[in-house]
């Protein structure tokens, strides 16, 4: 379930997976646990598009989700998955 600050920022509400990302080389995801396992595969099946919200930096991200988001409970997605997301315009983009 989103928190109430998140579901305001996601342009995408249906999006069944939604990443977080802090100054383009950290990634944390945020919702779509049930997923991870096949978006960690190359050639796993997932609900697509994926929603990245982009932070310039942790403070932004602090100052912009507050105490409903702690970054560090979240998966942690290596930037190469990502890539591989935006490469296969799989990833839908939203610079806060």
């Amino acid at each position: 379930m989103m928190t109430d600050t998140i579901a305001k920022l996601v342009d995408m509400p249906d999006c069944s997976i939604v990443v977080i990302s802090v100054e383009g080389s950290s990634y944390f995801l945020y919702r779509g646990e049930e997923h991870l396992n096949q978006l960690l595969l190359a050639d796993g099946d997932i609900p697509l598009p994926v929603q990245c919200l982009n932070f310039r930096s942790m403070i932004d991200a602090k100052l912009t989700l507050g105490d409903e988001v702690n970054l560090a409970a979240c998966w942690g997605i290596h930037p190469a998955i990502i890539a591989r997301l935006r490469d296969a315009d799989s990833l839908v983009e939203l610079d806060l």
